[in-house]
């Protein structure tokens, strides 16, 4: 009646059938998960299943803690880029002297800021209870070492102002990558530790001269 353009029969099927294999081949990944081969026995033994003698083979949809980073991940990439909250923040991390004068209440977002890391620190320690089954005193001891690696190595400066939310999590990727593959080759923990503080040197070596050569 309008005269708008209509698509032929045979499109609208094709965009049936391509989307909705689109949204079962990711289900299919989501539930793929594997159980490993230790923690899949002692469930069978609490369960009183009976383990069969080439061993049990379980998969499951994607662990709870995936799903927890990427909804957190989500939200606060919303938070500090579609607010003012975020954008006082990165404000306040550029110049804090320059966004006090620009009437920006540093000491009340400073408070904000806290409360924030506070809700977030929670969450992981949560997620680290959750998965060791244990709570001890030295949880996540030397572990803001690694915090602060993966920030820098996502293109979070230390100087303030710039900086991701999709950067970090990379950034925590490749170090606990680092860490992974370290703890297979069989290398010492304090060893791990001198490698992750000189990649975080490293790293921050190059922000500097990043700032120093595109910056000033």
């Amino acid at each position: 009646m309008f005269g708008f353009p209509l698509k032929p029969a045979w499109a609208e099927i094709a965009n049936i059938v391509l989307l909705s294999g689109a949204v079962i081949a990711f289900v299919m990944t989501m539930n793929a998960y594997p159980i490993p081969p230790g923690a899949a026995v002692r469930m069978a033994e609490q369960r009183g299943i009976e383990i069969p003698p080439e061993g049990l083979d379980w998969t499951h949809g994607i662990a709870i803690s995936v799903v927890i980073v990427a909804a957190v991940a989500v939200l606060m990439t919303y938070v500090a880029r579609r607010t003012k909250f975020g954008r006082y923040v990165f404000a306040m991390g550029g110049n804090p002297q320059a966004a006090e004068l620009a009437g920006i209440d540093t000491r009340r977002m400073t408070m904000y800021i806290f409360m924030v890391m506070g809700a977030l620190t929670a969450a992981s320690a949560v997620i680290a209870l959750a998965r060791q089954t244990s709570a001890t005193n030295d949880l996540g001891v030397l572990d803001e070492l690694r915090v602060i690696a993966a920030a820098v190595i996502g293109g979070t400066s230390l100087a303030g102002g710039v900086g991701t939310i999709y950067g970090a999590i990379i950034g925590a990727f490749v170090m606990q990558s680092l860490q992974s593959g370290m703890a297979l080759v069989g290398v010492d923990s304090p060893l791990q530790n001198i490698v992750v503080g000189i990649v975080l040197v490293l790293a921050v070596g190059i922000d500097q001269a990043y700032r120093r050569r595109f910056m000033d």
